[in-house]
């Protein structure tokens, strides 16, 4: 049987939720990180060779410690997404720091709201 089990449009709320986080970036909006990241996030990533991460929104740190991202370029790939999970990849170029980054990020979608709950990403060297 072919059936569409995901709808155009909850491709464009996850491509809108990441759009927001570089946008977040690039503004180095703290507060808009807030409603992108889930209350649980886990971040971890390779840094100049080292393992870095915890728990908690990384990302609203990393601005709060360099700020805006004025010179942010992305790209976005959504590569799956079911009724309530979604997984995608966004590449980064000039950060804060000047730092070219490959992010995959999972979703989750709870009380009809789309939110990344984990973050794996890679710094590349400079």
């Amino acid at each position: 049987m072919n059936t569409k089990n995901i709808p155009v449009s909850e491709y464009k709320n996850v491509r809108d939720l990441l759009e927001r986080y570089v946008e977040a970036l690039r503004t180095g909006s703290v507060d808009m990180m807030s409603g992108i990241f889930h209350k649980d996030v886990v971040t971890h990533g390779i840094v100049d060779g080292e393992l870095v991460g915890g728990t908690g929104n990384l990302a609203a740190e990393f601005v709060r410690i360099n700020g805006a991202s004025t010179e942010i370029t992305s790209h976005i790939d959504i590569l799956d997404i079911t009724p309530v999970t979604a997984v995608a990849r966004i590449i980064i170029e000039n950060d804060a720091i000047g730092s070219d980054c490959c992010e995959y990020v999972n979703l989750i979608k709870t009380d009809g709201k789309w939110s990344v709950f984990s973050k794996a990403f890679l710094q590349f060297d400079k």
